[in-house]
């Protein structure tokens, strides 16, 4: 008897897990080539932005959803900064939002923030956990006046000061790189400002310039920088909202957000599940 419901409680037993097959649990991925289900989630994305002397109010409703139109990504802004240059955001009075996201794009403005300690410790989170950064204009002159060059080393560069505004002539340093595909071989850009880098660290590399016509030197303004184990893509364009919702931007800042975090084909295109459509 014990025998015979032995048998039956087996062959029940193997009839579920055939109606219903058992899955290994999903295992935590902080990456976003990670899937759950068979499938790539979105790229889970920080924007931070804020602070004084450019439209970030218009240029918010403008870069998160035209990249989302593009790739698929999931945003989450933090505005809280107002539009002050001197305020130091809740999310980065320590280092656990980086559990929460794969890249940063800071499109802000806070050049009067100077605490070193808190600057370094930004810097060294993305150095540490991996996470990309997109830094757009004003970010890179952001925290420039501490005496700390932590933010600078992160982006690979460093500049106190920018030409007058003026139409910029690009001239491609690297041309047929994964992050210039399908931008025109001839561009002018709207009214910009050139930023004079001042410093540069070793892996750095530009992918275009232009010639500076207080200085009379060309200066990168649109590179790639590695620091430890965060991809970092700049780009000092974007000063004004005219050339923030061109869709040559928008492209150029999509690849460059993809390349941080390795998901950008060498065509230019997302890898695959990644596209928005």
């Amino acid at each position: 008897m014990h025998e015979l419901m032995h048998r039956r409680h087996l062959t029940l037993a193997l009839l579920l897990i055939s109606v219903f097959p058992v899955f290994p649990a999903a295992q935590g991925d902080s990456r976003p080539q990670g899937t759950t289900a068979g499938a790539p989630r979105p790229i889970r994305a920080l924007y931070v932005t804020g602070g004084g002397f450019h439209e970030f109010v218009k240029q918010e409703k403008i870069l998160p959803p035209g990249i989302a139109e593009r790739v698929k990504v999931h945003w989450t802004v933090d505005h809280t900064a107002g539009t002050s240059t001197e305020v130091m955001i809740d999310r980065h009075k320590n280092t656990d939002w980086t559990k929460d996201f794969d890249v940063v794009l800071y499109n802000m403005s806070f050049s009067h923030v100077v605490d070193v300690d808190w600057i370094e410790r930004l810097a060294a989170a993305h150095r540490d956990s991996g996470v990309g950064a997109v830094i757009l204009h004003g970010a890179v002159h952001s925290y420039r006046r501490s005496e700390s060059r932590a933010w600078g080393e992160l982006m690979g560069a460093f500049s106190l000061r920018h030409d007058r505004q003026r139409p910029l002539t690009v001239d491609w340093v690297a041309q047929g790189h994964p992050i210039l595909r399908g931008l025109p071989e001839k561009w002018v850009t709207s009214s910009e400002e050139l930023y004079e880098l001042e410093r540069v660290w070793p892996a750095m590399t530009p992918l275009a310039q232009a010639h500076s016509v207080e200085s009379n030197k060309s200066h990168p303004m649109i590179w790639t920088n590695t620091h430890g184990k965060a991809k970092v893509f700049v780009t000092s364009l974007g000063h004004n909202t005219e050339i923030i919702e061109n869709p040559l931007y928008i492209d150029l800042v999509t690849r460059g957000l993809l390349w941080t975090v390795g998901l950008l084909q060498d065509d230019g295109t997302p890898k695959p599940g990644y596209a928005a459509r």
